[in-house]
């Protein structure tokens, strides 16, 4: 059996730059605020003591979340060509 094939397509003509740009920057605004507002939960103790267990996990899984998209977010803005 053969091993991988890496397949490439020069997609430069077909992507609407600015666009990607807009909508990359959008979606990294909403990732920010979804971030801030899991920080902010978790940042307050009277919110972690009282909120139940699940609760809590709930919200530092959305926050893993939204600094995953981040990265994704500003490595995919980083590597749009100028």
């Amino acid at each position: 059996m053969p091993g991988p094939i890496d397949v490439a397509l020069d997609t430069r003509g077909s992507i609407d730059l600015a666009a990607e740009r807009a909508r990359l920057t959008k979606d990294r605004a909403a990732a920010e605020k979804e971030a801030a507002q899991a920080r902010a939960k978790l940042d307050n103790p009277a919110f972690v003591g009282k909120a139940p267990e699940p609760v809590v996990a709930k919200i530092r899984d959305r926050l893993a979340v939204a600094e995953a998209d981040l990265t994704r977010i500003n490595a995919a803005l980083e590597a749009l060509p100028s």
